[in-house]
């Protein structure tokens, strides 16, 4: 199992594959918001240390959409 906090190569949205320093998730949470129609994710790191996001709707849809198109699991080495 790699380490909380790591390097790892990913595909850019340019296509370019570029390196980035990457902290493994230990908890996250999806919760409506009351005064909006907009979500907050939070995401909690091994450490205990947490960042919250507000994403409007569209964004939360459009984020749900591209995790079911792309988010494509393999082994390591298959492609």
């Amino acid at each position: 199992m790699r380490p909380p906090a790591h390097d790892t190569v990913v595909r850019s949205t340019s296509g370019r594959p570029e390196l980035r320093h990457v902290t493994q998730v230990h908890e996250w949470r999806i919760e409506r918001t009351i005064d909006s129609d907009g979500v907050v994710i939070s995401i909690v790191a091994p450490d205990g240390e947490s960042q919250s996001f507000l994403v409007a709707q569209a964004d939360a849809h459009d984020i749900g959409e591209v995790l079911r198109r792309r988010a494509v699991w393999t082994e390591p080495g298959e492609r």
